[in-house]
């Protein structure tokens, strides 16, 4: 096995996690210091979470040489990651969906305020 990886497995698993905190809080902190940018940021961090187990997994798994397996269990490491960046992506998606539908709801609202007529 060729033993290049850049990082260990358990520090990338764990330095995933605390990004996967830590970009939607930045996220939330930008957006009230910048309100106009807020989708910006919540996009950029929904980016992010999103990549962060590949990353972690390019940058922590070493190459291998083409008759080489890997160690039973060596991605069961990322784990926790896939489960936490699935959880704050579905909790992005909800987010987004309430958005759309608040704002589908005072567009519709606006619409028949207005007395307008097929």
């Amino acid at each position: 096995m060729l033993d290049d990886s850049i990082l260990p497995v358990a520090l990338a698993a764990v330095l995933g996690l605390i990004c996967n905190i830590a970009a939607p809080l930045a996220a939330f902190w930008a957006a009230g210091k910048l309100p106009r940018g807020r989708l910006w940021f919540h996009l950029i961090a929904f980016l992010v979470v999103l990549l962060s187990p590949l990353i972690a997994m390019v940058l922590s798994l070493p190459d291998l040489f083409p008759d080489e397996e890997e160690p039973p269990g060596t991605r069961f490491a990322f784990l926790p990651l896939i489960v936490e960046a699935a959880i704050i992506l579905l909790l992005y998606c909800l987010a987004a969906g309430m958005f759309l539908s608040k704002s589908a709801h005072s567009s519709v609202a606006s619409w028949h305020g207005e007395d307008r007529y097929l």
